[in-house]
């Protein structure tokens, strides 16, 4: 009977201080609405003053831009890039005209803020260059093990094919663009590597099209046209005793999509650093840019927060004084 009494009490208890809490809360709504009501003047002035203030502030700053480049590293040179793009960050940093000035960079004021260079993870990438039986594959993972993600590990790096490098600059002139890639090609061996490699892809070509000219010379001579078939197109073979012609058919395709793919490749070996995308510098907008959304706020918070200082002052030299007393 006494525990039902107690937890009677403690009911009735919770419930006041509920009810409690509600009307406190309407007070502080009233409150609130009340003094909206009394200083709506100067809280109008904040509001409209803090807006075009901020957008004269804003329109005083030097906004940042960003372009985005997606190039593909030929002739193994993805390690040499991204070292070349934090050596570039650095010498900018210290300030070196004699690194900088050959590549037309101006110090003075400066065409860069930061480059970064990621790579574009494509784990057809990986798979078409790494077997599965492949040691190598089992010792990248081995090095990656500590990072946080796998396939954006150093490791890979010269495994994709495409990269995406941002640069970060307070002008809007595409020359950056070109600047950063001539600073990029620059690099005496690798474009010693680049003249034979293209040297050695046309050979390539042109001893592919001389296989394939071949294999259809052995077409020609173990088969032939039937004249009497309507579909003078339609092949028949005159000997069976060559059972390995559809190698050669194999071959021929074979060669056909490597040719195909090297033409391709062969455009883009035009340069270490090929730019395969057509960038241009756009302004980019972050939390902190919005400042005639954000100044008004901060100075209506700001003029809040003095009365309820000024409330939270009073109450405590109030309580003070009849301490003493």
């Amino acid at each position: 009977m006494a525990d039902k009494k107690q937890e009677e009490i403690d009911l009735f208890l919770v419930l006041d201080k509920l009810t409690k809490a509600y009307h406190g809360l309407l007070a502080s709504i009233y409150r609130g609405f009340r003094f909206v009501v009394k200083h709506w003047i100067v809280l109008l002035v904040l509001i409209l003053g803090g807006y075009f203030g901020g957008q004269a502030w804003q329109r005083s700053l030097t906004a940042t831009k960003e372009a985005k480049m997606i190039v593909q590293n030929n002739f193994d040179s993805s390690s040499y890039v991204y070292n070349a793009i934090e050596l570039l960050n650095v010498k900018y940093k210290q300030g070196d005209k004699n690194f900088l000035k050959p590549y037309g960079f101006d110090l003075d004021t400066p065409d860069i803020d930061d480059v970064i260079i990621e790579p574009i993870v494509n784990i057809m990438d990986l798979l078409e260059k790494t077997e599965t039986s492949d040691r190598n594959l089992d010792s990248y993972i081995n090095k990656a093990d500590f990072e946080e993600d796998l396939l954006l590990s150093e490791v890979f790096y010269p495994e994709y094919t495409y990269h995406k490098i941002t640069i970060a600059s307070s002008k809007k002139d595409t020359k950056i663009i070109d600047k950063i890639l001539m600073y990029l090609n620059s690099n005496e061996a690798y474009n010693e590597t680049k003249e034979i490699v293209i040297a050695e892809t046309k050979l390539r070509l042109e001893r592919n099209d001389v296989s394939i000219t071949n294999i259809d010379a052995i077409f020609d001579e173990y088969a032939g046209k039937n004249e009497g078939d309507p579909n003078p197109s339609q092949v028949f073979f005159k000997s069976q005793q060559n059972n390995n012609l559809h190698q050669l058919i194999d071959k021929k395709k074979e060669l056909i999509e490597e040719n195909e793919k090297l033409k391709k490749e062969l455009v883009k070996y035009d340069q270490v650093v090929a730019l395969v995308n057509n960038p241009s510098f756009y302004r980019t907008s972050t939390f902190t840019d919005k400042k005639k959304t954000l100044l008004p706020i901060f100075l209506v918070l700001a003029y809040i927060g003095f009365f309820v200082m000024r409330g939270v002052y009073r109450k405590g030299k109030k309580y003070a004084e009849e301490q003493e007393s």
